[in-house]
């Protein structure tokens, strides 16, 4: 005779479903890889994006991803959620995930229904597992310690109704990060976050920076399953309904139309906008491991070689009276006479040169190719 689940009362006086008396499980992990990365351009493309680009080392932010969580809870207990026509890329650059395991969604919404729709696959394989929603596009690259603060944060999360994510202590005030707030004087592995910051502009960055309260969002999210469903039926019920279809039929020869109906009628949000930054609470992990959301190219020239003059990237590169350039081309030799802080980036179809505090503009080059149709270049 099974057990009835018994309840436990959240933070927010609702009740969420617990399983004692089961043997834990491994967690299961959800990558979110649906983004076009567009301020890498024009090396990322729509039909290769940021995630499926050797950035970093010498195979795609993708496959580092995967390499970091599989030892930990195996490759049949990682999904992949991306988007457009990338299933077919994305199942050859991870052949040992189940094919069923990719899933594509039919339209953009940003990554509330992303999340929406991973959390619920992931209850499917494995109700009472703790779940870890992770962007296919950072940079960490000591995977055992991220390893072993990804288990303690499952262990964590497993039976309680909370939710914890990386912090990340800042080395300078940056402005391009959402920040994480914690008690004012707390120190140790597990801190009590406070509140989610959007990105801050210079001063208010540099007053986190100097106060040693904020740390930067990693982005990662490390949920108990039932805590998750709680409060996205609190404050995504729209998006929750609209996914219980296809999450009910996944698996089934109806999955592929249940997901088109309910991205065609469903809202678009952010996870972080949308639950993140209203949670009554939640629990931050100062991260061990060295972190990099690799947002553009000024992230990527921290990680790339130095160059002759000053200079960084990755190019065979002839510089005269030039520095504080970055480089990327590996097809012809590069020559830069008397210029500085630019971004040089060489690929066969398209030259980008643009000043290094001029790299966010590149969404406006990506909506002049848009509007004059030069679709093979996006």
């Amino acid at each position: 005779m099974s057990v009835t689940p018994t309840m436990r009362t959240a933070a927010s006086g609702q009740m969420i479903e617990q399983s004692p008396g089961i043997e834990p499980t491994p967690g299961i992990c959800v990558i979110m890889a649906g983004g076009r990365g567009t301020r890498f351009w024009p090396l990322s493309r729509t039909s290769r994006p940021k995630q499926l680009l050797a950035l970093a080392s010498a195979r795609s932010l993708l496959r580092d991803t995967f390499d970091r969580v599989a030892p930990l809870v195996g490759a049949d207990r990682v999904l992949v959620v991306t988007s457009g026509d990338l299933a077919a890329a994305i199942r050859a650059e991870l052949p040992e995930v189940p094919g069923d395991h990719v899933i594509t969604e039919p339209v953009g919404r940003n990554t509330a229904p992303c999340a929406v729709l991973g959390m619920g696959l992931a209850r499917r394989l494995d109700p009472t597992a703790p779940v870890a929603l992770l962007p296919a596009d950072h940079h960490i690259p000591d995977g055992d310690a991220f390893r072993a603060q990804l288990a303690a944060a499952f262990a964590l999360v497993r039976s309680e109704p909370a939710v914890a994510t990386f912090g990340i202590r800042p080395s300078h005030p940056h402005t391009g990060y959402g920040y994480l707030e914690v008690e004012s004087g707390a120190s140790g592995t597990v801190l009590a976050g406070l509140a989610f910051v959007e990105k801050p502009d210079l001063a208010t960055a540099t007053g986190y920076v100097q106060g040693g309260r904020h740390f930067w969002n990693s982005g990662i999210f490390v949920w108990n399953a039932a805590w998750f469903g709680a409060m996205a039926d609190q404050y995504l019920a729209d998006v929750r309904r609209l996914m219980a279809v296809p999450i009910d039929t996944f698996g089934t020869g109806a999955f592929a139309t249940a997901l088109v109906e309910a991205y065609g009628v469903c809202p678009a949000a952010s996870i972080d906008q949308a639950i993140m930054e209203k949670l009554p609470g939640f629990t931050v992990i100062p991260a061990t491991f060295d972190w990099s959301d690799l947002g553009d190219w000024e992230a990527w020239s921290e990680l790339a070689g130095e160059l002759p003059g000053g200079n960084r990237g990755q190019a065979d590169l002839l510089v005269l009276d030039g520095q504080g350039n970055i480089v990327r081309g590996d097809r012809r030799l590069v020559a830069l006479v008397g210029v500085d802080d630019l971004v040089v980036v060489d690929t066969p179809d398209a030259l980008l040169i643009c000043r290094r505090d001029q790299t966010q503009r590149l969404r406006e080059v990506i909506e002049m190719l848009e509007k004059e149709g030069r679709r093979e270049l996006l």
